[in-house]
């Protein structure tokens, strides 16, 4: 069934909420979960959203653009914690 614009523009800007929230705090580190408990985002949207947002930053270096602004990953002892890197 197709959905309505306006849950278009809301799933659309999770990206947004996403990387704000990253980018006003780049000395941590936040794993998914805190993300979410921060954002309010369901803990599913946000590993959704920062999976696509992984998949444009490497489209983006393969066809050698440059993005002024980077969420980058670690993984440790099973957990991903994510933040934002401004070139």
């Amino acid at each position: 069934m197709p959905i309505d614009a306006a849950e278009f523009d809301a799933h659309k800007d999770l990206g947004t909420i996403i990387t704000q929230f990253l980018c006003r705090n780049p000395d941590r580190g936040f794993s998914a979960e805190e993300i979410a408990q921060a954002t309010g985002v369901s803990e599913e949207d946000v590993n959704s959203t920062l999976l696509k947002l992984g998949f444009s930053d490497l489209a983006s270096a393969i066809a050698g653009r440059k993005k002024k602004i980077r969420i980058e990953d670690v993984t440790i002892d099973g957990t991903t914690y994510y933040r934002c890197i401004s070139d």
